[in-house]
């Protein structure tokens, strides 16, 4: 979805209000950078990978599984958690806020670079990732990386 920052999403009848001058902003933001970068060359590729979870609690009793609405409060212990991970060559994890109460978004740490070398780290990071959820999170709390949650 993208990086989200700290706030609240706005009502669509709120969005409606602004959407003529984002609309018109945007283009004329983009078109300002274009302007402005149009002569660089040689600039060295950097990209990233975004996992979006789901946090979801299983009941083991009751055989089900439900969303957690704590999706605020596990983000702080995933980047306390992030913040003292012994460091390895799968990178550093970032954990950002997801759109709805009940997700979570990783990245790397990190943007890897345009090199062959960066390919063998994406693997090893989501592992890391995953690793850093299970010891922050509760033994009854998982992180899923579904498109929706299937509904019974």
């Amino acid at each position: 979805m993208g990086l989200l920052s700290e706030g609240t999403p706005l009502d669509w009848p709120e969005v409606k209000k602004v959407a003529d001058y984002v609309r018109e902003h945007g283009i004329v933001q983009l078109i300002n950078t274009f302007e402005r970068l149009q002569t660089r060359t040689n600039d060295v590729l950097k990209w990233g990978d975004e996992v979006e979870y789901m946090v979801v609690r299983f009941d083991e009793e009751h055989k089900q599984a439900k969303l957690v609405l704590r999706g605020k409060e596990f983000l702080q212990k995933l980047k306390e958690t992030a913040k003292h991970w012994p460091e390895t060559d799968a990178g550093t994890v970032a954990w950002l806020p997801e759109f709805g109460r009940y997700m979570i978004e990783s990245t790397p740490g990190g943007p890897y670079q345009g090199h062959l070398q960066a390919f063998l780290k994406v693997e090893k990071n989501m592992a890391l990732r995953r690793a850093q959820a299970k010891a922050a999170l509760p033994s009854d709390v998982h992180l899923l990386s579904l498109t929706v949650f299937p509904r019974c």
